[in-house]
């Protein structure tokens, strides 16, 4: 593809954040009828899952202390689960075994879950444990366990096959990918950047998306 000397909003790099953002911000700006994807251009120096998001474990879960992480992954899961061959998500559930030390920090987790009506089960005491593991994976032999937190949604999706779906879903929005294309630097004027330098020429633009 061709990379266009102007687009409104230039986001720099086709991974996971590059990539959501893209689909996500296409489809608000159609919404309210101010434009769409075709405003929208993402441009990486290797192409699509090139990066972290190539080599990621692609488990989802919902098992963060951070109450705003918690409500993030939430909504997040609702995303994987809106199209999972697309995605290449599988839903498969999520679980955490632990010793006593830890026991306080999953109540915590569970409690939040359980007041979002985030599907999830906790089992306490090593009996319990023992027993709820060895129905899952008769062969079970770990010991010391106290706490179990089994995120009934949840699962993992294979990375690259999943980055290539959002692709596609952000390019059906109208949404350019351009590939093979380095960014060198900005231009400034007042504060604010009004072109992203590549090495393939520049990208006039009002709006900036990156990751540091």
């Amino acid at each position: 593809m061709e990379l266009p000397k102007k687009s409104r909003y230039v986001i720099i790099g086709a991974g996971v954040h590059g990539l959501s953002t893209a689909w996500h911000l296409a489809k608000e700006l159609k919404a309210r009828g101010k434009g769409g994807g075709e405003d929208i251009i993402i441009v990486d120096k290797t192409g699509i899952a090139a990066g972290a998001s190539g080599i990621a474990c692609g488990v989802v879960r919902n098992n963060y202390f951070q109450p705003a992480m918690g409500e993030l992954m939430r909504v997040s899961v609702k995303v994987w689960e809106s199209d999972t061959e697309a995605f290449a998500y599988n839903s498969v559930g999520y679980l955490v075994c632990a010793s006593e030390d830890q026991a306080g920090d999953l109540q915590t987790v569970y409690a939040r879950q359980k007041s979002t009506d985030y599907n999830s089960s906790l089992i306490r005491g090593e009996v319990a444990v023992d027993r709820y593991m060895k129905a899952l994976f008769p062969d079970w032999k770990a010991k010391g366990l106290t706490t179990i937190l089994h995120e009934h949604r949840g699962g993992f999706a294979f990375n690259k096959d999943s980055m290539h779906g959002i692709a596609r879903k952000a390019e059906a929005e109208g949404v350019r990918i351009c590939s093979g294309i380095e960014v060198t630097g900005f231009r400034h004027s007042n504060g604010h950047v009004t072109a992203v330098e590549t090495n393939e020429g520049d990208i006039e633009t009002e709006y900036v998306v990156c990751w540091p």
